[in-house]
């Protein structure tokens, strides 16, 4: 299936500004999941989670990173977090214009309602906003790009935030399975395959490592499993499993994360 090659070049060119912005070197500490859940959960606190999202969906460009660290890691308590459902919208870009050789305006305009409504679900999809980021810069709308990027860097920033994701015992966090593929396509990491090390840990073997001391990355997915998946039980015919869209796939010939 064609691709549209200034689309792969503008999610690019996007992902590098992400990559040479965001922080090489952060205090690191791993999230205290209960503490967290109690801080979003209290009325009085900053972190009260209503009101942190909400500055988040407006693209409140003051949001620190103790801020991301909240939202992100404090997203497994809220009610629309269903980490092994994919998206109604997920497949919608490539079967609106995996044959179109190119895109206009209105297109753009479809491809950033796609993504808002992929946002709506997952609002913390990297590649969604990635995604969002490109079409408004298409649009020639800057600003709103630019807010898109800015959620992207702080995504990275708290994910970063938890360790040094160069040993099993200090991984980066992550609460979606495919935000391991994220990260490690945003700072231009050279990856094929994830090896699971324990029920929470998996490692990515990375061809491309700065220092050749160290030989990959390592991430814990302990949010993802924490919790019986009763949402599934709605869904008797759906297979429990997890479904890679060929175009954020670094294996598949569809892909359209940088690489």
């Amino acid at each position: 299936m064609r691709k549209i090659i200034t689309f792969v070049a503008a999610v690019s060119i996007l992902a590098g500004s992400v990559r040479a912005q965001t922080a090489d070197s952060l205090t690191v500490s791993a999230p205290d999941y209960e503490k967290i859940a109690a801080e979003v959960a209290d009325m009085a606190s900053p972190y009260y989670y209503p009101r942190l999202i909400g500055r988040y969906e407006k693209g409140d460009t003051t949001l620190t990173l103790d801020d991301f660290r909240h939202l992100y890691y404090g997203y497994p308590e809220q009610p629309g977090y269903k980490p092994l459902l994919s998206s109604p919208y997920a497949d919608s870009l490539d079967r609106a214009f995996g044959k179109k050789t190119r895109l206009e305006a209105d297109d753009y305009r479809r491809v950033a309602g796609f993504a808002r409504e992929i946002l709506k679900e997952e609002p913390f999809s990297m590649r969604d906003l990635n995604v969002l980021a490109f079409a408004y810069q298409m649009l020639d709308e800057p600003e709103r790009a630019a807010v898109q990027m800015f959620k992207i860097r702080g995504i990275m920033e708290a994910i970063r935030s938890t360790g040094t994701g160069l040993k099993e015992e200090s991984p980066w966090y992550v609460i979606y399975m495919r935000d391991a593929e994220d990260v490690l396509n945003l700072i231009g990491a050279r990856f094929t395959k994830f090896i699971i090390l324990t029920r929470s840990v998996e490692y990515a073997p990375v061809y491309n490592m700065p220092d050749k001391r160290n030989k990959g990355y390592y991430f814990d997915y302990s949010e993802v499993y924490k919790r019986r998946p009763d949402y599934l039980d709605e869904l008797p015919k759906q297979k429990r499993k997890f479904e890679v869209n060929p175009l954020y796939n670094p294996r598949s010939k569809q892909n359209i994360l940088p690489r």
